[in-house]
């Protein structure tokens, strides 16, 4: 499916200076190369051989882009400075990486007992408090 609709110059692949008779003539080239329908083709040329429904087509066209030739000039400041370059820091070891197995997160997870039955929920073994969460203290001497 094509982006735009086509203009009948482009239906009959005729330059928009063409005349009735190129016109004319353009139709029988257009309905053999097949890229158009019959219905769009036949539109076409009956179109641009209407003095004035070609002026409102062509005035309803959108102008061509004009071609820039001095683009690499215009771009030269911008192409000077690399592109953003990011920094990324540098991932730690993989042996500080913390690994979390299916069974230690069950305990986190459980369903919390009856009530009444235990004042207080259980701590999970891996989180018992010992020396290990106390921070390092320098004893003097």
């Amino acid at each position: 499916m094509p982006l735009h609709e086509p203009s009948p110059y482009e239906v009959l692949g005729v330059p928009p200076t063409a005349g009735v008779r190129e016109i004319n003539l353009a139709v029988g080239p257009a309905m053999r190369a097949a890229r158009y329908t019959r219905q769009q083709i036949q539109d076409a040329a009956a179109l641009l051989r209407n003095p004035d429904k070609r002026l409102e087509s062509d005035l309803q066209q959108p102008l061509p882009p004009e071609p820039v030739d001095q683009a690499v000039g215009l771009l030269a400041p911008v192409l000077a400075d690399p592109l953003l370059v990011v920094d990324r820091p540098q991932l730690p070891p993989a042996a500080s990486f913390l690994a979390v197995h299916r069974a230690e997160l069950a305990a986190d997870f459980a369903e919390p007992a009856p009530a009444g039955a235990d004042p207080e929920p259980p701590v999970p073994a891996r989180f018992a408090a010992d020396l290990s969460v106390l921070p390092q203290i320098e004893v003097p001497e």
